[in-house]
């Protein structure tokens, strides 16, 4: 697929670390995008250790527009592996995306449509996604403070890559707080920000970020043990979703991830579970 147009192409960066038990459900909520006219580009960046590569390497890839590179990577910072992969891709604009997230499968062509409406624009976004407990079957909608006047949720975003060029990408060096080492050097004043959910209200259930096993320890912060939540950047409230329906396609492999980490849970993760409910 090295022939695919990088004129009309959008790069997705997808950096992973030991996630072999819940990448694939990332992975195929980007072959299964609908209706896209655009081409594809997914780099995942690989520093782990366990069996991603042989799973990558083994996922059919039905999506003609869509071209997966895998780049094995020794350990390093997150920012210092996004810089890495940014520079590497070839799309005129970019978007970090998580190896435990659900894109939605109307992400591409959505920004598709809003570009055509808004050809000046630079930051494509959305202020409110899903953060679904996989363990526990719990589903709570996450909405952005409206005082803040740029998108925070950086693996719901699409911005042009000319933006990480011009204020030098991430700062090196970091393993968390990444995303805000870059929106923090941007004076967002002088760019121009599309809203997609005005244009695709479907994007807002179907953009789900997964609460499992790796992180389930964060659920309080997360707001899974209230009602309704404020954290600093977002209000979290309970929601009920049909994700069999947001994820079509790709819900028997949800299916599969959830049976067989569930399977896998050892008997004090239950326990220490059970009481954290």
């Amino acid at each position: 697929m090295d022939n695919l147009n990088n004129n009309n192409m959008v790069s997705l960066i997808m950096p992973t670390f030991n996630r072999d038990f819940i990448i694939e459900l990332a992975i195929q909520s980007i072959i299964n995008q609908k209706e896209h006219t655009w081409n594809i580009e997914l780099l995942i960046g690989d520093d782990g250790n366990d069996d991603t590569e042989e799973l990558i390497k083994n996922i059919d890839n039905t999506n003609s527009k869509l071209e997966i590179k895998y780049i094995k990577m020794e350990r390093i910072a997150l920012s210092d592996k996004l810089n890495y992969l940014v520079e590497l891709s070839k799309g005129i604009f970019y978007g970090i995306i998580g190896s435990d997230d659900f894109q939605s499968l109307h992400k591409i062509s959505t920004f598709e449509k809003c570009l055509e409406l808004n050809p000046t624009g630079d930051v494509f976004g959305q202020r409110k996604f899903i953060y679904h407990d996989i363990i526990f079957n719990k589903t709570l909608l996450w909405t952005q403070n409206k005082d803040l006047h740029f998108f925070k949720a950086g693996s719901f975003l699409i911005l042009k890559k000319s933006i990480f060029e011009d204020n030098n990408g991430y700062e090196k060096g970091l393993w968390r707080s990444v995303d805000s080492s870059l929106s923090n050097k941007i004076d967002w004043s002088k760019l121009k920000l599309i809203d997609v959910e005005t244009e695709n209200s479907k994007v807002i259930n179907s953009s789900i970020a997964i609460q499992h096993i790796d992180n389930i320890w964060r659920r309080k912060s997360k707001g899974f043990r209230r009602k309704q939540k404020q954290t600093k950047n977002y209000l979290t409230q309970t929601i009920d979703i049909n994700i069999e329906k947001e994820m079509d396609c790709v819900f028997e492999t949800y299916s599969q991830v959830k049976s067989a980490m569930l399977e896998n849970l050892s008997f004090i993760q239950k326990i220490f579970l059970i009481l954290k409910k």
